[in-house]
């Protein structure tokens, strides 16, 4: 008996200086105890105004087009959204993945290691679809219907593109956007989508009230015969048009659009001439007043004459 009670004597002993060995270990300088140390994985917030720009199943580029201390560049990330992805509208309602189209407006928080290549790439904690901003009637798209029509037009490859600008010309029914992209990140191009239908719109090289040109381009050598393409609002479709090199009229004519005013009317027409007297040309479209009769709406298309179409006269 007397042994046992030695011996559980003995185990209290160890067990005493264990706990005592223990304390120590565990106590700093100022006593305080230190806890252990966890690494904690925080969301961390990307991008506060960013665009939908690709997306490849459960993956998702994302850009920001971005001006700081004088230099623009574009940010950019390809995010792997899965099913802890938090996804939601700007009143905190869940979104369905299909419902976050490209060309939304979001913001975007990631979680996890980012890896370092360009456009980067990480896991989606956490994306916010942003309500539309601009009032649009009832009759057109919204816009990210808008971009996303801009984007699908543009085939060139490219590392990464951003929305620079999106502004609604509702009187013209046009959404107008600015894109840029990595390689040209200090250029950008304009792109016009019709706001009712949602197609591309041609750009055009020279305008006013009554008049677009798409083509010829500005100070590009025409002739002898050249295209001319366009749209015209002009009262019954009817307007005119003259090819002069600043001393003598070389070609003249009528056409018609292909509707009347308010709307605009497409047209199409050839324009040939022999010679110019020099290289300098200009075509000019016009309409004649049903008031007095006198020249309206004057558009000038800057153009060149090729060399073997000179014939210099002194």
């Amino acid at each position: 008996m007397r042994q046992q009670k030695g011996f559980l004597f003995l185990v209290l002993i160890c067990m005493a200086t264990l706990l005592a060995s223990c304390g120590q270990g565990s106590v700093s300088g100022d006593s305080t105890v230190s806890p252990v140390s966890v690494k904690e994985t925080k969301s961390v917030k990307v991008f506060d105004k960013g665009n939908i720009i690709q997306k490849e199943g459960n993956r998702w580029l994302i850009t920001a087009y971005v001006e700081k201390n004088g230099s623009a560049y574009i940010d950019a990330f390809w995010f792997t959204v899965n099913e802890q992805t938090v996804l939601q509208n700007s009143g905190g309602q869940n979104v369905q993945p299909e419902n976050m189209a490209i060309g939304a407006e979001v913001e975007a928080w990631h979680s996890g290691a980012v890896q370092e290549s360009y456009p980067a790439q990480t896991t989606a904690a956490k994306i916010i679809m942003h309500d539309a901003t601009q009032v649009v009637p009832e009759d057109m798209i919204g816009q990210s219907e808008a971009v996303q029509a801009a984007l699908q037009s543009l085939t060139e490859p490219t590392a990464a593109r951003a929305i620079k600008l999106v502004s609604l010309d509702a009187k013209n029914g046009n959404w107008n956007i600015e894109l840029v992209q990595h390689e040209m990140v200090d250029q950008f191009v304009t792109l016009k989508i019709d706001a009712r239908s949602g197609q591309s719109v041609s750009i055009p090289v020279v305008e006013n009230d009554a008049f677009r040109v798409f083509s010829p381009q500005l100070g590009t050598e025409a002739g002898p015969t050249f295209t001319v393409e366009g749209e015209a609002r002009v009262f019954e479709a009817a307007f005119s048009w003259t090819l002069e090199d600043g001393h003598t009229i070389l070609a003249e004519g009528n056409e018609m659009a292909g509707v009347s005013a308010p709307e605009w009317g497409r047209f199409r027409f050839d324009v040939s001439y022999e010679k110019a007297s020099q290289s300098n040309l200009m075509l000019i479209l016009f309409i004649h007043s049903a008031k007095h009769g006198g020249v309206e709406h004057e558009l000038i298309v800057p153009l060149k004459a090729p060399k073997d179409r000179i014939n210099i006269t002194r």
